[in-house]
């Protein structure tokens, strides 16, 4: 077999989507109540908002950690994490969801609720003005921040504020019979009956169910008191946000696709939205806010790619799964330390054994890394926002007439976002794992051996090549940030793939800034956005010039479990 080679074929048609002129909205201060002592950015995209009313934000003291608490440790960041009661009173909308083409309109008011908070905060001087706010995903039983889950190196280090908001009746019912002590005076929950022909306020099914109909105002309000940040306790001491962002994985995804289509042209609170894995109905383009959804190609069989407009993007991302090994690592230290997800024997157990039962194939997940491009997407949004430049262009995967998805001659999808973990692998991986949900939208991967690697590429210098060569065309397309480019191409350098058994090991060196083509002096670079078990428990932000001893820690990590370039 001879060494692997990128393609050079021409584009074929559907791989972009260009987009018209962006609509740039005069800059206008939020009418927040508390109002924010925050002004509000005098260029880009800032959203208008109406007159919102913040809950009321109690820190929580109870010893011990917080469920779904971070499973990273935030002090190598520079990063805080507290967690707060949020608690106001919620309105009743009609019309809110996801493929709505109106605004959603009031039912009626005053139903009280009592919810929690998770709150990461950076140290002042690191903090970049923006906040994410994260709806947990409730699919499993319990909240789980996967956004985070994906991209939490990234985001870690560039100094964003992070809020993960418990919005749902699901998630706030399991905190309930967690920890009795600490979360049983929490409710969301409300007369989901519509008062004009019945039926169910908050869409759930054809027959009386529960619902979250509180769950808008809920996650609007304790955004909102995030940013206004006042009080003697504040929940983000010494920060001024100039900029919310919306997020959320999958269900929680879907829930925001409601917000942003019924929720967000009456209530104008965030700023931008990202969507991973993904919006789930076409985008209004008449509400002119950011917004990125990043898909996975595990589901590019359930949904179809949606039209764009000047303020939406999609970005589908060849080889990625609903969530990748890395992501999925993370959930299974959240879950493991915790015990908040039970098995069918009421037993504690983890994200994976939550998720193989369904498989075909064992391991699951793709090793192809979303998150760089979830955060690619964040960083765009905010750039949006701020200064009014678009985000990179919309990109699918290739697709005929008659939307069968075009693949290679081994099988692999064309077009769409392409990290080096995909068209230059050390892992052979699908995005598909049986018909069984969820493991069918999970995929799996098998680590290719030594001798399969060498017989791909050649030589050690000519997977590196080829790693630079793709990691750099993503970074100067907007689709992944420089700093995690710099850092995909050190790990290269670093590994051992295609190091023949008579040659050296392949000395620790620091890369240049010509590493990727926008590398910046000072950029932070993230090892931990690589996927390596040890690097984001280790280290926090660092520099170009610190990378150097952080490649240590590589090859060190090469002794203690995977390879480096294996993950």
């Amino acid at each position: 077999m001879t060494s692997r080679q990128i393609s050079t074929r021409p584009r074929r048609r559907g791989r972009f989507a260009l987009t018209a002129a962006v609509a740039v909205a005069t800059a206008a201060g939020f009418a927040v109540v508390p109002l924010s002592a925050a002004g509000a950015a005098t260029v880009g995209t800032k959203a208008v908002a109406a007159a919102v009313t913040a809950s009321t934000l109690t820190r929580v003291e109870s010893p011990g950690t917080a469920l779904s608490a971070a499973a990273v440790d935030l002090a190598a960041y520079g990063y805080t994490e507290s967690e707060f009661y949020s608690e106001g009173t919620a309105d009743r909308y009609r019309g809110a969801t996801a493929s709505a083409t109106s605004d959603a309109t009031v039912i009626d008011g005053g139903w009280d609720y009592r919810t929690r908070v998770l709150v990461r905060a950076p140290e002042p001087s690191r903090f970049n003005g923006t906040l994410l706010v994260e709806w947990t995903n409730v699919t499993i039983g319990l909240d789980a921040d996967f956004v985070f889950a994906e991209a939490h190196a990234s985001l870690l280090r560039d100094g964003y504020a992070i809020a993960v908001v418990s919005a749902q009746k699901v998630g706030v019912d399991r905190l309930t019979t967690w920890s009795p002590d600490r979360y049983g005076a929490l409710s969301v929950d409300a007369d989901n009956v519509d008062p004009v022909g019945g039926g169910n306020v908050d869409p759930c099914g054809t027959a009386p169910c529960a619902g979250d109909p509180l769950s808008w105002d809920v996650f609007t309000q304790t955004a909102a008191a995030l940013k206004a940040n006042l009080g003697d306790d504040p929940a983000l001491p010494g920060l001024t946000v100039q900029n919310v962002i919306a997020t959320g994985q999958s269900q929680s995804a879907s829930r925001l696709t409601a917000y942003y289509n019924a929720i967000q042209p009456i209530q104008g609170f965030f700023d931008g939205f990202v969507f991973w894995d993904r919006a789930t109905a076409p985008l209004r383009s008449d509400v002119g806010v950011p917004a990125i959804s990043v898909d996975s190609e595990g589901l590019s069989n359930v949904y179809p790619p949606f039209p764009d407009s000047a303020s939406t993007r999609t970005w589908e991302v060849a080889g990625s799964t609903h969530g990748s090994l890395y992501a999925a690592d993370y959930v299974d230290a959240m879950f493991d330390r915790d015990g908040g997800l039970l098995g069918p024997d009421g037993q504690p157990e983890s994200f994976s054994a939550w998720v193989e039962p369904s498989c075909e194939v064992v391991p699951a997940f793709s090793t192809v890394p979303a998150g760089l491009v979830v955060a690619a997407a964040i960083h765009a949004v905010k750039d949006w926002i701020e200064t009014g430049t678009p985000a990179a262009p919309s990109l699918f995967f290739d697709r005929l007439d008659d939307g069968t998805i075009e693949r290679d001659a081994s099988g692999r999808i064309e077009g769409g976002v392409r990290l080096a973990e995909f068209v230059v692998p050390t892992a052979e991986i699908s995005a598909f794992n049986g018909t069984a949900f969820p493991c069918s939208v999970s995929g799996s991967h098998r680590y290719y051996s030594d001798a399969e690697m060498l017989a791909l590429y050649g030589t050690h210098d000519s997977y590196v090549a080829q790693v630079r060569q793709v990691t750099d065309a993503a970074a100067e397309a907007g689709y992944l940030l420089p700093a995690d480019a710099v850092a995909t191409v050190a790990t290269a350098e670093a590994s051992t793939v295609a190091v023949s058994p008579t040659a050296p090991v392949p000395p620790s060196s620091t890369p240049s800034a010509s590493a990727t083509p926008t590398a910046a002096a000072g950029a932070g670079s993230s090892l931990a956005a690589t996927g390596l078990d040890t690097a984001p428990w280790m280290i926090g932000g660092m520099t170009l010039a610190g990378l150097g001893a952080a490649l240590a820690l590589i090859v060190a990590s090469r002794r203690r479990g995977r390879p480096a370039g294996r993950r």
